[in-house]
């Protein structure tokens, strides 16, 4: 089948202004996602200066965000990853150090949230022996649990008061002040 082309140009020009279009709605999200600091805001931008739908510019701007928040960390762990065989090499001589582990990363250069990502992966694959320990200083009558939990377990000193807090307030059934 032939079409005239006057009709065949007139296709190509809405599909253009189709695409335009789509090109036009990215833009002002970006241009409005660059002013703000989260999505509340991004999608105010979007119904202030765009005049958008409320709820579009809410959809849009959570999705601009959340691809934001995927780039970032993206480039984040590939930073990290070309210094892969140094951050083994830190966590290994951090594990054989008498200081704290979320100490001595910090002090070889880690970002917290990596350390205490870290640090919290290696105490969940140690859990088994920290119950054990746990159970240990519990049965002592002689010492105070946080102090036994530190002192004879090495645990971070944070994580025993915690840790024998939360037995107490168990042991007295939840009385909450």
């Amino acid at each position: 089948m032939r079409y005239p082309v006057p009709l065949l140009g007139l296709l190509a020009v809405a599909t253009l202004a189709g695409c335009g279009r789509k090109r036009d709605v990215q833009a002002q999200v970006r241009e409005c996602s660059a002013i703000s600091l989260d999505a509340r805001s991004t999608a105010q931008c979007l119904v202030q200066l765009y005049q958008w739908k409320a709820d579009e510019a809410t959809r849009a701007a959570i999705a601009r965000h959340h691809e934001m928040d995927s780039l970032k960390t993206w480039q984040q762990d590939s930073v990290w990853n070309l210094t892969a065989t140094k951050h083994r090499n830190d966590l290994a001589n951090c594990r054989r150090s008498a200081d704290p582990l979320d100490r001595c990363l910090i002090v070889a250069g880690w970002p917290l949230a990596r350390v205490h990502a870290t640090a919290d992966s290696l105490w969940q694959a140690e859990l088994p022996e920290h119950r054990r320990e746990l159970q240990t200083c519990q049965a002592r009558r002689d010492v105070n649990l946080a102090s036994c939990l530190t002192l004879y377990y090495k645990w971070d000193s944070d994580r025993a008061l915690r840790t024998a807090d939360s037995i107490t307030r168990a042991r007295l059934g939840g009385v909450r002040r």
